[in-house]
């Protein structure tokens, strides 16, 4: 049997660069002492986020998780969750249109995309979907399932098919953002490089404007972003399944990789394959180490995650393709708990949006 104190999700690589396969994770699940004594007033605004599967679309989940969260605070009026449901799907295509092209950082900066339009549609309108596409010119655009080259899957989302759209945009107001920690080297796979406090830095900035915060983390491997949408310095944090298991996880991952080198005919290939499994291995190692010196897992305190990849089944299924059964996946619940040592150790980037 599942134990309900957990859930697993996948979490596919960003890019080929990163890997070809999804790795799995446990994230604990709150219970009812969950959020006893804990900063829970951010909770009410939090939308459900769909399983972004292999997408690699984590920084626009969470930009737009966080954009629903202040349109829901700042339009208290508007009680349908559907008119507070904003698309991803949109906020994807800006970047593929190029409205990124000329940030300082897109990884700490990409809400400025959003800013040049002021405007987004409502997800259902323009909905997060699956569907049919191919490969022509290194684009994706639009195809029949009986195409050569189709493909069906959730990546048909990056492409911008709302111009013939007719549904009414949503204004939104136009945001900032305030870094609490971006990693030096400016390296979304870097571990233990946060600072000490770094915990209570993202404590005292949620408390400063009452709102979320995002964090881009090392996810064994893949680089990734979430909401942190609270904290709870008394639950209990399960002697950190996260971090504690995360040294084991990289070397499984290193192993895998080994293998993928050993199948590798190419000399350039295999010893860049080589390279990578070594890097999993010392960033493993690194976490290990660190969390050891730091005293080792406190066995209290937890942070309030909304994160996309971990679909529970106790959340309304979400349909990402009407016309096709069987393509559906539940939603994510609106929290998973993460220890406070997931910040101290794996934590590379952290900032908060807000509208001015």
């Amino acid at each position: 049997m599942n134990d309900p104190s957990f859930v697993i999700g996948a979490k596919y690589p960003n890019s080929i660069s990163e890997g070809s396969r999804p790795v799995m994770t446990k994230a604990m699940t709150p219970d009812e002492n969950s959020f006893k004594g804990g900063y829970n007033k951010l909770l009410k605004h939090i939308m459900p986020a769909p399983d972004q599967e292999d997408a690699g679309s984590c920084l626009f989940m969470s930009h737009t998780g966080t954009v629903e969260w202040w349109y829901s605070k700042l339009n208290k009026r508007i009680r349908n969750t559907e008119k507070k449901n904003l698309s991803e799907r949109y906020f994807m295509n800006l970047s593929k249109e190029g409205l990124d092209d000329d940030l300082n950082y897109w990884p700490t900066d990409m809400i400025y995309a959003l800013n040049k339009r002021g405007e987004i549609y409502l997800n259902s309108d323009y909905p997060y979907a699956k569907g049919w596409y191919k490969k022509a010119g290194g684009k994706r655009i639009p195809a029949r399932e009986d195409e050569e080259g189709a493909k069906y899957g959730i990546s048909y989302s990056w492409m911008s098919m709302y111009q013939d759209l007719t549904a009414p945009l949503v204004k939104l107001p136009e945001f900032e953002r305030e870094i609490i920690f971006k990693d030096p080297s400016e390296n979304r796979w870097n571990v233990t490089t946060a600072p000490k406090d770094i915990v209570t830095k993202i404590k005292n900035m949620i408390k400063k404007r009452n709102a979320p915060v995002i964090a881009i983390y090392n996810h064994v491997g893949y680089w990734h972003a979430t909401m942190i949408v609270g904290f709870n310095d008394n639950t209990d944090s399960k002697n950190c399944p996260f971090v504690s298991k995360y040294d084991k996880l990289m070397n499984k991952r290193a192993d895998e990789i080994n293998v993928e080198a050993s199948e590798e005919e190419d000399p350039k290939k295999k010893k860049k394959l080589l390279r990578k499994a070594l890097k999993f291995r010392k960033r493993g190692t690194q976490v290990a180490t660190s969390l050891a010196t730091d005293g080792g897992c406190s066995g209290k305190g937890v942070f309030y995650v909304r994160d996309s990849i971990y679909p529970n089944e106790s959340m309304p299924l979400y349909d990402y393709d009407p016309a096709t059964d069987g393509e559906e996946e539940h939603l994510n619940a609106p929290v998973i708990l993460r220890e406070y040592e997931w910040a101290e150790q794996l934590l590379n980037h952290a900032y908060q949006i807000y509208p001015l």
